[in-house]
């Protein structure tokens, strides 16, 4: 035991005698007392020690309830306290002699050794315990001796603990397919369960203490071998409802069904008629594209970020210069509690809206709200009762801009003539601005309305989630 271990070991001990002195030690203080050690793997780290103190509490236990004298198992609890001090300053000691052990021990313990490999984890900790026993003894060789040992047998545990764990699993699951004769109608999928099982058991015996490669093939042989019955289970029940056929053509449209939706909501057009691939394709660029733009927005949100750390910059060397503050100062202060204040503002508003019903975004100084959940009846401009939710937030959004400015543009999609849909977008734009004026009291020289027909689209006409987008309400509001 070096200096440095010996003067912690000794602060220890000398914290938990004067916990001991302050009052008369109690039966369940001294528990309370080994339930924490043991917590702390003190048990491990000095059993012999660990030991006297739970013998002292058991002994005083025992007399207390044989009603022995009180002066008697207040000795036994002060020896039950003095153990345990021991233990918990030879642990000290230990955590740094076997500290490479420790290591490895505590890798079997997270892959839950002593449950999966119960009897191996047996015999590695009792070699493990004698290490620590042997270094409470200050038997520094044969804590040493039985430490490498210990090292040796806990590596194993580990990995026969990994191979009961991962492993068995994925064999069990591989089993249970096998009895359900996936194979008729799984038969790509339950091969390949098969193969990443083969190569992690290989996997485990090549590399037997690198269990990273095994675990990830285990894995990934359990999930292929719960695929394979899922699609066994669908196949069989398709093929027998509506006959080979009908139930070949019932799985492929089921297959669609869930591409054709992914491909609305990012307006997408979903025709299958050359097959999935090219749908397909096209989402990958499509999310190729929106990777992008997340990645420009995120430039520009440093950019803000930039500009708002360079004001308050400025504002320190101008405070610094002028040996207070100056006009100069308190404008740019300004300057920056605004741009706070909107971004604030913008996050509330975005956060109040569903995805349905409107999408809110900064464009320049100015905030937009595309209120895409709007809804009118066909050719129609009446705001009806059903949109009044969706109204009531758009007054709380307006409420955080007291002072501004707003415009309201209409748009439509691309059925029906130009003229007809120039006219009907502004009839909308209007119908909003008279509904804001009129039920929640905004000024109407505030507001003014633009309709735009079918000009300026954020979505494709050729499909119906797409035209559903295009018929919209954009409130531009004019931060002041």
């Amino acid at each position: 035991m070096n200096h440095l271990t010996r003067i912690v070991a000794l602060l220890f001990l000398g914290m938990t005698v004067a916990t001991a002195q302050t009052a008369a030690p109690t039966l369940s203080q001294l528990t309370a007392a080994i339930d924490k050690a043991r917590q702390e793997q003190v048990d491990a780290l000095a059993p012999r020690s660990f030991a006297a103190a739970v013998e002292a509490r058991d002994t005083a236990a025992r007399d207390a309830e044989r009603g022995r004298d009180p002066q008697r198992i207040r000795t036994e609890l002060d020896q039950g306290f003095t153990a345990l001090q021991r233990a918990q300053a030879a642990a000290v000691a230990a955590r740094e002699t076997l500290r490479t052990v420790i290591a490895t021990r505590t890798d079997a313990l997270g892959a839950n050794a002593p449950t999966l490999a119960a009897e191996e984890w047996a015999r590695a900790d009792d070699r493990f315990r004698e290490a620590a026993a042997a270094l409470e003894k200050n038997d520094l060789k044969n804590a040493q001796r039985y430490a490498a040992e210990a090292d040796v047998l806990l590596r194993d545990v580990e990995m026969t603990a990994i191979r009961n764990g991962v492993v068995n699993e994925a064999r069990g699951l591989i089993a249970q397919a096998d009895a359900a004769r996936v194979e008729k109608f799984a038969p790509r999928t339950i091969a390949a369960a098969k193969r990443h099982l083969s190569q992690a058991e290989q996997e485990i015996n090549r590399n037997r203490y690198e269990p990273g490669v095994a675990v990830n093939h285990a894995a990934q042989a359990s999930y292929e071998a719960r695929h394979s019955m899922y699609l066994a289970k669908l196949i069989e029940a398709t093929l027998e409802k509506k006959g080979e056929q009908a139930g070949v053509e019932e799985l492929i449209l089921s297959w669609e069904a869930p591409l054709r939706e992914i491909a609305a909501a990012v307006d997408v057009p979903a025709r299958f008629d050359n097959g999935m691939q090219p749908v397909m394709q096209e989402l990958r660029k499509q999310a190729q594209e929106q990777q992008r733009e997340n990645q420009r927005l995120s430039r520009d949100l440093q950019d803000r970020n930039d500009q708002l750390a360079a004001m308050n910059t400025e504002m320190e060397k101008l405070e610094a210069r002028l040996g207070g503050v100056s006009q100069e100062r308190i404008a740019l202060q300004r300057r920056v509690d605004a741009q706070e204040r909107l971004r604030a503002n913008v996050a509330r508003i975005e956060s109040s809206f569903t995805a349905d019903e409107a999408r809110v975004y900064r464009q320049g100084e100015d905030v937009v709200i595309s209120l895409t959940g709007i809804r009118f009846a066909s050719g129609r401009s009446t705001i009806d009762a059903a949109n009044a939710p969706l109204m009531n937030k758009v007054r709380d959004a307006l409420a955080l801009f007291p002072d501004s400015t707003m415009v309201m543009e209409g748009h439509t999609d691309a059925n029906g003539t130009d003229s007809a849909n120039l006219i009907l977008s502004q009839d909308r734009a209007d119908a909003v601005r008279t509904y804001l004026v009129n039920n929640f009291g905004i000024s109407a020289e505030k507001i003014s309305s633009i309709g735009y027909g079918e000009t300026r689209p954020v979505a494709s006409n050729e499909t119906a989630e797409g035209r559903a987008r295009n018929r919209r309400i954009d409130l531009i509001i004019h931060v002041r």
